[in-house]
Formats: C-alpha cells, sequence, structure tokens
C-alpha cells in the first residue's frame, strides 16, 4: 500500500545530521543494532497450550460437520478428509466428541512435533538469516516530541529532517508503513489460526507473519508514532545507504541546544546540496514543556 504525500520526520544526532547531509542518504540498520532488544527480537512463542490444540480441532471438526454450508477444505489433506467424513455422518450419527478425540489421538500426537518443529526452525532461520539481512529505516510522525529529541537528537543537541512521501516520484517512503503497539510480543500464530490450518480451512500466512512481526513494537513505546521502511535480504554488513532526493527534504529543525558550529554547517551544506529546504532553530517556550522554532 502506497503512503500519500505527507511529512515524515528523522531524529538525528549532531553527527549523524552531518553525516546525512554529507553524503546526501539515510541509513538502514539491521535490528541486531536497535536500542530496544526486544524489536523483531522477541516473540514467535504459542501463547496458548500446546496440549490444548487437540480438542480445539476436534471441536472445530464439529463446528464444519454441522456447518449448514459445504465448508472449503481441502480434500487432499487427512485432516480436511476428516471434516468431511464428520459431515457425511453428522446428519445420521451426530458428532460425538470423545470418540473422535480417541480417532485422532495417534495422528495428532505426531502432528504436534512437526508443529514443535517447524517453530524451531522458523526461530532458527529468523535469527541466523532473517535478522542480519534485514534493513529497517525508522521515521516519526512527531517533529515535537521532547523525549525524542532527548534520545535520538542527543540531548536537543542535534536536528530533526522533514522527509516527504512522494508517492508519484515512488520515493522509499511513499511505502512507510505504521508501527503497531502492543502489550505482548507477536506469537507464532494464534491458537485459532492453527486450528483451521490444520483442519484446512486456511493455510498459515507465513508473508502475513512476517510483515507483522517486523512493524511490531511494545507499547512502552508508543509515544514514538513510528513508521517504517524496511526489506529483507541485504547482503552488506549491518548498514545500507539510500539517497535524499532533493524534492523529499523539506526542511531540518536544529536542536535547542545545538552548538554555532552545528547551525553553521548545516547551513553551509543545505545551501549546497538542498537549497530549497528550510532551516529553523529551536528554543525552549518559556510557559509550556513544548518548542518553538525560528527561521535559522
Amino acid at each position: 500500500m502506497t503512503v500519500g504525500l505527507r511529512p515524515f520526520y528523522k531524529y538525528a544526532s549532531p553527527e549523524a545530521a552531518v553525516a546525512m547531509l554529507t553524503n546526501g542518504t539515510t541509513r538502514y540498520s539491521t535490528p541486531l543494532v536497535f536500542n530496544d532488544p526486544f524489536d523483531i527480537q522477541a516473540g514467535l512463542h504459542f501463547d496458548f497450550d500446546l496440549l490444548d490444540l487437540h480438542g480445539a480441532v476436534v471441536d472445530r471438526i464439529g463446528e464444519l460437520a454441522a456447518a449448514e454450508k459445504q465448508p472449503l477444505v481441502d480434500a487432499s489433506n487427512p485432516w480436511g478428509q476428516l471434516v468431511l467424513e464428520a459431515r457425511r455422518y453428522f446428519p445420521t450419527h451426530g458428532f460425538n466428541r470423545e470418540r473422535w478425540i480417541r480417532l485422532t489421538k495417534s495422528s495428532f500426537a505426531n502432528l504436534l512435533s512437526v508443529i514443535q518443529d517447524t517453530q524451531l526452525q522458523y526461530q532458527k532461520h529468523w535469527r541466523e538469516v532473517q535478522l542480519p539481512e534485514m534493513r529497517v529505516f525508522c521515521v516519526s510522525e512527531d517533529r515535537d516530541n521532547l523525549l525524542m529529541w532527548a534520545h535520538y537528537a542527543k540531548d536537543h543537541q542535534g536536528a530533526v529532517f522533514e522527509l516527504w512521501s512522494l508517492p508519484e516520484e515512488d520515493n522509499p517512503l511513499s511505502v512507510a508503513v505504521p508501527v503497531q503497539y502492543v502489550d505482548r510480543p507477536v506469537p507464532f500464530y494464534t491458537k485459532d489460526q492453527w486450528v483451521d490450518d490444520m483442519v484446512s480451512v486456511r493455510k498459515l500466512d507465513f508473508r502475513s507473519l512476517y510483515r507483522q512481526y517486523a512493524c511490531t513494537k511494545s507499547s512502552h513505546w508508543a509515544y514514538e508514532k513510528e513508521w517504517r521502511v524496511w526489506y529483507p535480504f541485504s547482503k552488506t554488513d549491518t548498514y545500507d545507504f539510500s539517497p535524499i532526493r532533493r524534492s523529499e527534504l523539506r526542511a531540518v529543525f536544529l536542536g535547542c541546544q545545538s552548538a554555532l558550529s552545528l547551525q553553521q554547517t548545516v547551513r553551509e551544506l543545505l545551501n549546497k546540496k538542498y537549497p530549497e529546504a528550510r532551516l529553523y532553530l529551536a528554543r525552549k517556550a518559556e510557559s509550556q514543556y513544548e518548542l518553538e522554532y525560528a527561521d535559522a
């Protein structure tokens, strides 16, 4: 999905701000160097007791057996075949849950080991391949967050870059996605998702999980109002760099504690490389915990 024309904000330390303007690039990082060790690096667990899965699968078979409409199951799947068999017998025999528990006990035991092995293999692939090769660029909706000015702009000594998504130019920010803030890490699918996959009603969507996991973060960080551009399978070492187009850099906001030397350097670099971009200097408001900006 493409983002409409809109601004995003990138907080930067003095050193990072000068590097961005000198090189004319933004930096995409592997999550392994994030300041939050849980970010894209926690979860993929089972958020239910696996021993409860058997009963849930049998209950689902019973629901599908009694359903008014023929369920769309995979007739080549053994568990899909069980659903169809249960439907054939339902009009005359009903659905005896305990009988179906006994009938499927051995089959489920074998399948359970496959599920556990699938999780372990996915986690291993994620840690050893996906995380090192993924690259992420993080921006915010908010230009004025005092915590982010302190954390990411080195105690208000750095800068904030106003970068725009340009859907007509198909720049990277035009495909940014908002981070979803949650109280618990993303599980390795829910019980209902596993049940529907097992009875072949709906296959597990590994790509969907992949996308969700890459853009989900602890609710502790909700104040950041973060959006991300990310992609997999980079072969570089830790970082990639993407050019900053003249059309997407609209303004730079210098921190209220930025040094005169930084102000002069940024002004010179903007005049040389991004002459259309505006330069502002933040200052502390007297009566509010807020920043005000004036032309620099």
